[in-house]
């Protein structure tokens, strides 16, 4: 329960950085009178307002809240699963 805890709020976390280094860089990428293509407007708008950094902060604390979702939620019950079948099997055995 605590990593879907933790694994939340670091989605929820990861979102609104994200949206704080996002819409400002949007903001400063219509105002752009030219660009680099690799890095494209909005890249050089993230370069411009020193939002690179966070921007991709942003993007692993959301990976990592996924991270914690999913072993929370899916590989704890499949553990459980595995566990609870290994203890019947012997109880079988036993009997």
């Amino acid at each position: 329960m605590k990593k879907i805890a933790a694994g939340g709020i670091l989605v929820f976390c990861g979102v609104l950085l994200y949206l704080g280094v996002y819409i400002p860089a949007s903001l400063e990428a219509v105002k752009l009178s030219g660009w680099s293509t690799p890095p494209g407007r909005l890249g050089t708008a993230l370069q411009e307002i020193g939002g690179t950094t966070p921007f991709v902060f942003a993007i692993i604390m959301m990976a990592a809240g996924a991270c914690l979702l999913l072993w929370g939620c899916l590989l704890d019950d499949i553990l459980r699963k595995k566990t609870e079948n290994k203890t019947e099997t012997l109880e079988q055995q036993v009997n």
